[in-house]
């Protein structure tokens, strides 16, 4: 039997979804978000500067304060702190360069650029890695309680594939005496200096430049090791060499915490879907994996008591999962 109350509400779901995306977009193009960066404006104010008419104007600005990117103060419009971020960063496009090569991907199945190759996720990732860290400080922080709130004590952290290093120094901020090993890129690495100098936590931070897979690691030193958002980026054998390279770096009785995209929470579903099909667009073998799968690879690496946990916060599609070293 259809559900037709479901199936209006997906239907208007996807109505609006499409109608703020043209919004968001048609005001980039036109300046509008650009134009408030300067001052706040009313709509005839925002239409003289842009060269847009007035009413149409208006009406724009009633969408974008509904989607969060502006606030109404006076008749005088503001960006809130989401547009500013976009405007400012480098994430105002939302991902429109790899959207933009879905159609050659239906037809060839070929990736617009190899983002996971050595020889390019330098570049890329020093690119994302600040505006992933943003994205991802509540998954942070959700993760650092939980982890904290074990018996265990946490006194040295390795972050492999650090990027901003947002779920290790999150954590540092709840362990006190917790200090961060991050290994990732020399230039990728600078941004996570950047998110150490903001938490007051500078002189908690080591770093290790290079490829993770090759740089080397002293053996049974730390006590938690964490794989943030870098198992979707791995083959199966990348995965699993990886997991063996940890579990040699990790004390025994140590733990191990992988961040990524799990399922299990129904409002993280699109998000899931649509990351799963954006990874494909920008890499050759990034894929999210099954937590089984996850799951399995670590006790055939040496880690026992293997559980997921899911993550409760925006964007209600990552999940930690956890082992311990046997």
């Amino acid at each position: 039997m259809i559900d037709e109350v479901k199936m209006r509400a997906d239907y208007f779901r996807l109505m609006n979804m499409n109608g703020a995306a043209h919004v968001y977009r048609e005001a980039v193009r036109q300046g509008v978000l650009d134009a408030l960066v300067k001052e706040p404006m009313n709509a005839a104010e925002l239409s003289r500067v842009c060269g847009t008419q007035e009413k149409p104007t208006s009406l724009l600005l009633e969408v974008l304060a509904a989607l969060g990117l502006v606030d109404a103060v006076d008749e005088a419009y503001t960006l809130t702190p989401l547009a500013g971020m976009l405007i400012a960063g480098g994430y105002r496009e939302l991902g429109d360069l790899y959207w933009a090569h879905l159609p050659e991907f239906l037809k060839t199945g070929k990736p617009m650029a190899a983002m996971d190759a050595l020889q390019q996720s330098e570049a890329h990732y020093q690119k994302q890695a600040a505006a992933l860290g943003w994205m991802l400080g509540p998954a942070a922080e959700a993760a650092a309680q939980l982890l904290s709130n074990q018996q265990q004590p946490i006194e040295k952290v390795l972050d492999i594939g650090a990027g901003s290093a947002i779920w290790s120094l999150s954590l540092s901020k709840h362990a006190a005496s917790a200090t961060v090993t991050a290994v990732d890129w020399p230039a990728v690495l600078e941004v996570a200096k950047q998110t150490a100098a903001r938490f007051g936590l500078s002189d908690r931070l080591e770093l290790i430049a290079g490829n993770y897979h090759e740089v080397d690691l002293p053996a049974d030193s730390f006590d938690l090791a964490i794989v943030g958002n870098v198992t979707h980026l791995e083959t199966v054998e990348g995965n699993l060499k990886l997991f063996r390279k940890l579990h040699a770096a990790i004390k025994p009785g140590g733990r191990i915490a992988v961040m990524d995209i799990f399922p299990g929470q129904a409002e993280g579903d699109v998000n899931r879907a649509l990351y799963a099909l954006g990874l494909a667009l920008r890499t050759q073998q990034g894929q999210v994996h099954p937590p089984q799968a996850l799951e399995a690879l670590l006790v055939e690496a040496g880690f026992g008591h293997v559980s997921l946990c899911e993550l409760p916060v925006p964007p209600y599609a990552v999940g930690m999962m956890m082992g311990s070293k046997l």
